[in-house]
């Protein structure tokens, strides 16, 4: 492709089109029932210069992707098809009548990590165009981008990832197309005129076309999540600690008699308290998942799990591993508590099948200081199960996937709340990882300021009202501050 959009190639780009989505598998079509889901509709229309695309430029004061260029779209609610979804959010954004489009099909599905969303585009043809009129409430403006002008190499930008290399992005005069977005768009191009980029990978472009548009999209305070009224400290006047640090710290304990069991049972009791916190209801009444790694961070979720228990939450846990202490296990199993390794269930290789959906809240104490990810393996399998669920994930120390000093590496989990244990990690002040956090607390483990300052951290007392205290971060709180926002996932068929 030579970037220009041509008469034969305008001939041929709707049969192409329609041909390349009739043959879309049903699996990739679908997202998981159970998951969160949004559709969105990528309307084309014939012009002059051929197929152009429709866009909106979202309100710069919404909570959800502020300011960014966008297809019309939204959650699908109970009971609704996709197409009827996406046709419902465009009616609802622009005033699109259903009636002056052709639903062409659907493309392949994919997720959305920071806001975990699963999201359908619907792909249609807009057969008889009319006057569209922006919901103030909602879209600034309404866009449009010929498909010459996305074929263009001139136009094209990379929005630079974590270790995965770079997305696609466009110049669009007064505006940049990327993120989630770009993402569909690029996937779509794919589709409907292979070859369209010549072999050039986003990459390749170099750092004169990158671009970070994120770093200029206003940001919200993070909501909090956790019910009743606990005390609140600003993140940035708090210490952040490197993992070498952490492990000084711990060694400097363990000498005086504080050692892992001790240090599990500390974190244990904040972790249950934040899930009691976040489900707002009788214990006895909630059923919770721990998902445990072979790491004092899997040991703090197994505390937790036994605390639960003992309020009489319905636990249920799944080992990740060979259990930092076995007594842990032990205890919890007499107890009557379901203790799950992982590849029990014969039907997944890893244990985590469409069978066996989580609890009403899944804590994800699944790695510890030592990860480096990308995540792979059993810890790689345990996040693709949690995508295919709304479940709220309660994260211990930091989502899995995230590196404690290095940060957004690869794929991850995105929590709803994260638990700090005595001081923030490294990785928390990086604005890529924030929106991966969720609402953030700093939970009391009894440690000294003698220990802190053992290891070179001059610390004030966080705790003097109360052991979990809520982290504010004014400026990080947006989901638009990651540039991770679109990702193929590779699924088995519906079980």
């Amino acid at each position: 492709m030579t970037g220009s959009a041509d008469e034969s190639e305008a001939s041929r780009f709707w049969p192409r089109l329609a041909a390349a989505l009739a043959e879309v598998p049903r699996e990739d079509r679908e997202p998981p029932t159970d998951a969160r889901v949004g559709a969105v509709l990528i309307l084309l229309e014939d012009t002059a210069a051929g197929p152009s695309v429709v866009l909106t430029r979202r309100r710069r004061d919404l909570r959800s992707h502020p300011g960014q260029v966008s297809f019309p779209g939204g959650r699908v609610d109970p009971g609704e098809g996709h197409v009827e979804a996406a046709l419902r959010e465009a009616r609802e954004e622009v005033g699109l009548d259903p009636a002056s489009v052709d639903v062409v099909g659907v493309a392949p599905t994919f997720y959305i990590p920071p806001s975990r969303f699963w999201v359908v585009p619907v792909v249609a043809r807009w057969r008889a165009p009319h006057r569209l009129r922006e919901n103030p409430w909602e879209v600034d403006a309404v866009l449009h981008a010929p498909v010459a002008q996305l074929l263009d190499p001139a136009r094209w930008r990379h929005a630079p990832l974590s270790a995965r290399g770079s997305s696609w992005a466009w110049d669009l005069d007064d505006d940049v197309l990327w993120g989630a977005t770009a993402f569909a768009l690029a996937s779509l191009l794919d589709v409907a005129i292979p070859g369209w980029h010549g072999g050039v990978r986003p990459q390749d472009l170099g750092e004169d076309r990158a671009v970070a548009p994120w770093e200029a999209v206003p940001t919200v305070q993070r909501r909090a999540r956790l019910t009743g009224d606990l005390p609140v400290w600003r993140q940035e006047s708090v210490p952040h600690v490197t993992r070498s640090v952490v492990r000084r710290l711990r060694g400097w304990l363990a000498e005086r008699g504080v050692g892992q069991a001790v240090a599990a049972e500390h974190a244990g009791r904040p972790i249950a308290h934040a899930v009691r916190r976040l489900m707002a209801a009788p214990l006895d009444e909630v059923a919770v998942t721990v998902l445990a790694g072979p790491s004092r961070n899997g040991a703090a979720g197994l505390a937790a799990a036994r605390l639960l228990a003992a309020g009489g939450a319905d636990v249920e846990v799944r080992l990740l591993g060979e259990p930092r202490i076995p007594d842990q296990v032990r205890l919890l199993a007499d107890s009557g508590v379901a203790v799950h390794p992982h590849g029990s269930d014969a039907s997944d290789a890893h244990g985590f099948g469409a069978a066996h959906p989580p609890g009403d809240v899944v804590v994800d104490a699944v790695l510890g200081l030592g990860v480096h990810p990308p995540l792979h393996g059993v810890p790689e399998a345990a996040m693709a199960w949690m995508r295919r669920y709304a479940t709220p994930i309660v994260a211990v120390e930091l989502p899995s996937g995230i590196a404690s000093d290095e940060g957004l590496k690869g794929p991850c989990i995105a929590a709803d709340v994260t638990v700090a244990l005595g001081l923030p990690l490294q990785a928390l002040r990086e604005r890529i990882v924030h929106a991966y956090l969720g609402d953030v607390y700093l939970a009391d483990l009894g440690i000294p300021p003698a220990a802190w300052r053992a290891v070179g951290v001059d610390h004030a007392p966080t705790f003097a009202r109360g052991p979990l205290v809520r982290l504010t971060a004014s400026g990080h709180g947006s989901d638009a501050a990651t540039p991770d926002q679109g990702e193929r996932v590779v699924r088995p068929a519906p079980e």
